[in-house]
């Protein structure tokens, strides 16, 4: 890890130096737009450094202090690895990109969702076992199902709407995430940690 940072250091480094020689204040450099595009990426780099970093101590103390895995995970360590989302996201919309900015809100976790679990599931069952063992618990449950009702509520309002996003929107998706967090602190509360967390897998399969 220090091994990767010093290099980016040194590279961006001399990078630098290499432009601000090749500058002048009069004119624009020959490559403005290739610049602009390396300095998006970046800052976008750096602050999922940085988030990754928050997640890593947050974890530390989760387990120092005893809280739960999955209330950080629902709460702290989630915002920690949206962060960088949210705040180029939040960029592109006051830039006046809208659309772009709503497209990175839904193609961002469905790159994860998608992309994340099919490559992991592959690899699992090439390199693993095949069928691969699955770990179904209680939280992927709830989180499955309040996704499912995101993305039918989004789709319901947006033709509703002919398209269009209201502030009603917004306040619908905040209680949509409130209630989910509140749901999962309420199963904590009343079945312990092991409720969330223990595989649930070979009941489901039984019941079916």
């Amino acid at each position: 890890v220090y091994l990767a940072y010093s290099t980016a250091l040194v590279l961006g480094a001399m990078g630098s130096m290499a432009v601000n020689a090749s500058s002048s204040k009069s004119f624009a450099p020959k490559w403005f737009r290739a610049y602009s595009f390396v300095g998006f990426v970046t800052s976008v780099a750096w602050i999922y450094v940085l988030a990754a970093e928050v997640v890593n101590v947050l974890q530390a103390f989760g387990v120092v202090l005893g809280v739960s895995e999955t209330i950080l995970g629902l709460t702290v360590l989630a915002f920690a690895n949206s962060i960088g989302d949210l705040v180029a996201n939040l960029a592109m919309a006051k830039a006046g990109m809208p659309g772009m900015a709503a497209a990175a809100c839904l193609g961002a976790p469905l790159l994860n969702l998608l992309l994340g679990a099919g490559s992991a599931t592959f690899l699992g069952n090439l390199l693993v076992e095949s069928p691969y063992p699955f770990e179904l618990n209680m939280q992927l449950y709830v989180s499955l199902l309040f996704l499912i009702f995101t993305l039918i509520a989004l789709l319901v309002y947006a033709l509703y709407n002919k398209m269009k996003a209201g502030k009603m929107l917004g306040v619908i998706l905040i209680l949509i995430y409130v209630a989910s967090v509140v749901t999962c602190l309420g199963l904590e509360a009343w079945g312990g940690k092991k409720l969330l967390t223990q595989n649930v897998g070979r009941k489901m399969q039984a019941l079916a």
